[in-house]
């Protein structure tokens, strides 16, 4: 099923919608209160990294490994429950990971040919490090979207200091590496240190500046969206109480939460 929002949402003007946007990013109570893992053929709903219920291809649903007997009614409003998910998650994600693999980019641009192997192994070891620190509540891979137990305000904190915050971080760190390491290329006649032609040199504060600019811009790009996905939010919490009310044992694992 697509989503058939009313139309006010989609022609509201967007000078209208940006100032707004920024109050429903942090004001939106909506939030996931399970983990949400979508594959090509499967949803996934997780506590703790263990999967409580199931949805194949729209149409099956298992509970806690039980295949559940549906009706054609039920399957009508899994299904649009399945598809909302799907339309929702994969855009939400999407923000938050393009966010961070901008900011390491920038970062691992800096360090391109830059040292030896070894200098070049023990940088690579702390942008993964990192990586895996700040990525664990959103995952993309190929066709594949993992998110969190998270609400659109966290989302929003976490664009606006959390991840800003760990990148300069990692910066400071690896950009110091890179300026000591020449220095000792300087000072000693180091074979296996090697400098590009075509090198960008930054400072911390340029390669920061960049970084910030860059996370200022899909932060706003998750502003404008605010008040779309709250209202998709709202709907699919809508569709999930009808599906409850049809399996009462998926009200143990109520998904879309109002906080």
């Amino acid at each position: 099923m697509n989503f058939n929002f009313k139309q006010k949402w989609r022609l509201l003007p967007f000078i209208w919608l940006m100032p707004l946007s920024t109050a429903f990013a942090s004001e939106c109570q909506m939030a996931f209160a399970h983990g949400i893992l979508i594959s090509p053929e499967q949803i996934r709903v997780l506590t703790d990294d263990r999967t409580v219920y199931q949805i194949n291809r729209d149409q099956q649903l298992f509970i806690l490994g039980d295949m559940q007997k549906l009706t054609p009614q039920d399957i009508e409003v899994l299904a649009q429950y399945s598809q909302g998910m799907r339309k929702l998650v994969p855009e939400v994600v999407a923000i938050a990971v393009d966010s961070v693999e901008m900011g390491l980019s920038a970062i691992e641009n800096m360090l391109l040919g830059v040292g030896n192997a070894s200098q070049q192994e023990e940088w690579q070891a702390l942008v993964r490090e990192t990586t895996y620190q700040i990525m664990s509540r959103f995952v993309r891979s190929g066709e594949h979207f993992y998110l969190a137990p998270q609400s659109l305000k966290e989302m929003d904190a976490f664009l606006h200091g959390e991840l800003k915050n760990n990148l300069t971080a990692l910066a400071k760190n690896t950009v110091g590496a890179v300026w000591e390491a020449l220095r000792d290329a300087l000072q000693q006649t180091d074979d296996d240190f090697e400098r590009p032609e075509r090198q960008d040199w930054q400072s911390v504060e340029q390669l920061v500046s960049k970084i910030n600019l860059g996370l200022d811009s899909k932060a706003e790009e998750l502003e404008a969206k605010s008040v779309l996905f709250c209202a998709r939010l709202k709907e699919l919490d809508q569709i999930e109480s009808q599906l409850q009310k049809r399996i009462p044992t998926l009200l143990a694992y109520d998904v879309v939460v109002e906080k």
